[in-house]
Order: C-alpha cells, then sequence, then structure tokens
C-alpha cells in the first residue's frame, strides 16, 4: 500500500501532466504574444485604435505626451468644425522613426476610418494642445516634440476639408498659446535662447490665408538674462493682455528675474509695460528660488509675479528646509501689492498671511512643538502663528487645517492674543499649491 502522501504526489504530477497536454488540445492553443498583447480599450478609443491597427496592418505603439493638460494619445475632437467628432491618434510603429499623427473620422455606419496621417518632428512627444489660432470653428493642434539630443520643436497641425495640414514647424525652449493681441483668436509665443545666451521673443499669429505671420520679435539681452525659466499671459488691472516672462539670471544662472510686456496695436510690437520701468522690475523681482515663476496665483487672470522682501526667510538647519517670505504682485495695477504670505520651499506651497503682517515677522524654530515653525513679530518677539506638517491623521483639536502637502498635513494655529483686521482673509483657504 502506498503511503499516502507519496499517492498525492502522483496524482498531482498526472494531473499536471494532463493540464499541460490540454494546453496544446486543437483549439485552445493560447499564443504568447495574445498573452502579451495590452487590453483592448473600451468605447470610442478602443474603435480608434482597433481602426488605426486595421489600416496600418500592425498593431500600433501608443505615444503618452510627457506632461501638460492633456496626457492621453487620444485627442476626440471636432477639428474641422463640422459638428461632427474627429479623432487624432499618437502613435509609432516599428517602420517610423518619429511619431506620427492619424486622424480618424466615422462614416455613417458609425465606423471609424482613417482619413490621413502625417509623421512627427520627432520621437518624444512633450505635450499636446487644442488651440482656436485660426477664424472659424476649426481647431489646431498644437504638438511639442522632444528628441533625443534634448531639442525642442514645436508643430501646428490644421485639419479642414478632409485634408491635415501642418502649418508651422519650428524650434523652440518654451511656449505659450494665448490670445496676446486682443485679436480674439489665439496667437503663439515662441521662447528660444540665443547663440549668445540671450532670450528671444517670438509672436506669431494667423493671417487671413490661415498661415502664421510673425508680427513682433523682441530679444532680452544676454548681459542680463541667460535663458527663459518660464512664460505666463494674463489680462493686466487695466483690461490689455499682458506677457511675463522669467529668465534665468545672476553669475550662478539659477535666479529668477521677471519682464513684464504688452503687445502695442500701433507698432504691433511687444514692448515693456508702463506701468514700471524694465530696471526696476528687474531688481523687485529679482529671487534665489528656482522653482518660483510668475503665475495666476488666486485665478482671476491676472499673472502675479512674486517678490522676496528683505526679510526673506529662515533656514532651519535642523530639517534641511528653507521657507521665505514672499509678496505677489501686480504691476499692471497703481497698487501692485496682491498676497504676502510664506513659501515653503521643500513642499513647494504658499501659505498667504494677512497683508497687515508684511514686514512685521521673522521666522524661528518652535520650542514646543517639534518640526514646527513659529512667526513671531520682529520688534518684540511676540508669537503670531504656529505652522507644523504633520502625519494625515494628527488631530486637529486648537489647529486649523490648511490641506494636504506631499501626503502631510499642514496645520497653523493662532497665538491667543492674535487678532486679524482684513476681515476678507480666511486661515482654512490660505494654502496654495505652486506649479
Amino acid at each position: 500500500m502506498k503511503h499516502p502522501n507519496h499517492f498525492g504526489r502522483w496524482l498531482a504530477c498526472v494531473l499536471l501532466c494532463l493540464l499541460l497536454a490540454g494546453c496544446n488540445m486543437p483549439g485552445e492553443q493560447v499564443q504568447v504574444e495574445e498573452l502579451l498583447r495590452a487590453p483592448k480599450l473600451s468605447g470610442d478609443y478602443g474603435d480608434v485604435q482597433t481602426a488605426l491597427n486595421d489600416w496600418l496592418g500592425e498593431s500600433a505603439q501608443l505615444k503618452y505626451p510627457m506632461q501638460g493638460d492633456l496626457l492621453s494619445p487620444f485627442l476626440l475632437q471636432d477639428l474641422d468644425g463640422d459638428g461632427r467628432q474627429d479623432a487624432a491618434v499618437l502613435y509609432t510603429t516599428a517602420q517610423s522613426s518619429n511619431v506620427c499623427i492619424a486622424i480618424l473620422q466615422k462614416d455613417d455606419a458609425d465606423i471609424w476610418h482613417v482619413r490621413q496621417n502625417v509623421e512627427g518632428l520627432a520621437d518624444t512627444v512633450e505635450s499636446v494642445g487644442l488651440a482656436q489660432l485660426q477664424p472659424g470653428d476649426a481647431t489646431q493642434l498644437v504638438v511639442g516634440y522632444t528628441a533625443a539630443q534634448g531639442d525642442h520643436y514645436l508643430a501646428v497641425y490644421s485639419y479642414t476639408d478632409g485634408v491635415l495640414s501642418t502649418i508651422l514647424e519650428q524650434q523652440y525652449q518654451q511656449y505659450l498659446v494665448e490670445d496676446i493681441t486682443g485679436g480674439g483668436n489665439q496667437d503663439l509665443i515662441l521662447m528660444s535662447t540665443l547663440e549668445d545666451g540671450g532670450v528671444q521673443i517670438e509672436l506669431l499669429t494667423v493671417d487671413k490665408e490661415g498661415s502664421f505671420q510673425q508680427v513682433a520679435v523682441m530679444g532680452l539681452s544676454a548681459n542680463r538674462f541667460a535663458g527663459c525659466a518660464s512664460v505666463a499671459a494674463g489680462v493686466g488691472a487695466d483690461g490689455r493682455h499682458y506677457l511675463v516672462l522669467d529668465g534665468w539670471t545672476g553669475i550662478s544662472g539659477n535666479n529668477l528675474a521677471s519682464v513684464l510686456l504688452r503687445f502695442d496695436e500701433d507698432t504691433q510690437q511687444m514692448v515693456p509695460a508702463d506701468q514700471i520701468s524694465t530696471e526696476k522690475l528687474y531688481t523687485a523681482s529679482l529671487r534665489n528660488v528656482p522653482s518660483l515663476v510668475s503665475q495666476d496665483l488666486d485665478g482671476d487672470g491676472i499673472v502675479e509675479i512674486p517678490t522676496q522682501p528683505d526679510e526673506a526667510g529662515l533656514l532651519n538647519m535642523s530639517q534641511s528646509r528653507r521657507m521665505d517670505f514672499i509678496v505677489w504682485m501686480d504691476y499692471t495695477s497703481p497698487h501692485p501689492e496682491k498676497s504676502f504670505g510664506l513659501l515653503d520651499e521643500e513642499t513647494n506651497c504658499y501659505i498667504e498671511l494677512p497683508m497687515e503682517w508684511e514686514g512685521n515677522l521673522k521666522l524661528t524654530d518652535s520650542e514646543q512643538y517639534d518640526g514646527a515653525v513659529e512667526l513671531r513679530t520682529v520688534d518684540e518677539d511676540q508669537l503670531v502663528m504656529t505652522l507644523r506638517l504633520v502625519r494625515t491623521t494628527s488631530s486637529l483639536k486648537g489647529w486649523t487645517r490648511l490641506g494636504i502637502v506631499a501626503s502631510r498635513q499642514m496645520q497653523a494655529k493662532l497665538a491667543p492674543d492674535v487678532e486679524i483686521r482684513d476681515k476678507n482673509y480666511r486661515l482654512s483657504k490660505a494654502l496654495y499649491l505652486l506649479n
């Protein structure tokens, strides 16, 4: 009589052999490539993917943009303005070295078909967006490419009357799609670094024939700027359109300073803003935080420029954590100060403080709470506020929850005798996560 354990092992081997043999039975063979193939997408995305693969005769490799608001290789949009949805797909194949773009449309039976495709400018998609650059209902594709050597190329595609055409191909460092001329349609602003180290700003707008024309070029001196860090556009307090350029500057090239420009309709050129001289703005906006770029902080359509006042913060040696006082300025307004607060460089967040506190605060480590910092008055060393980062499950008793930062909870506590005169200020809404 066989030992029960031996019999169990023998039975398991027999079943395993039968199972393996069954895998090779006719009609049940599973190919390895089928197991490794990416799952089919659902809905229109899956139908578009299938139509593209059938048209190519092979499986396309979908290309995802690396950054931006649109991070999908599929763009479902009425591109030609005929009231019917189109599809644009970013992909590569075994035969293509660069990214390709295919345009698909549905037929009367609601089935997707490839209408046209075009090869892009590099093998990586940095960003993709939709823009209203031309008059009419059509929407244009704006695609930023990155080549292996690090060069950036921008292409603008238009799909009208069943034809996909390339209306712009140009090298760039930064770009922005915005109505800067006030003409109703969006314009294209390109930034590039010149051979001598200066920054060139190029403004392109579409003429009546649908072609891009260069309406303005402005250079920033290489003696002051070493490259473009960021660019933003918005409407100023006076209702005019403005462009804010943040450029690398300083001996190390890691500092930032800003330039404020507007479009002059008479000269058709970008010119410095009237409200503050270029020299004064450079000095006022010079800052030593490489990530602190100009942006629409409060969502009112105006781009605020960050500045560092003289009391520029504390280096917390115990945590290797730097915090700085920041004043955000709107130099298009006769009253430029928009917001005063504290920048935490470790988490790249900004905590707005009452404007009445500006110029009267200093930062110290807290002796009462581990890892916290205190805001105290400069003259009398009186406690005003305590800030700390704690676990998300930590108690809120006695503290105000500002928000979640880097998977931790930012909390604040006002000193017992502190009164805030600004009735519109809300500590619970004071936290901003910066880009």
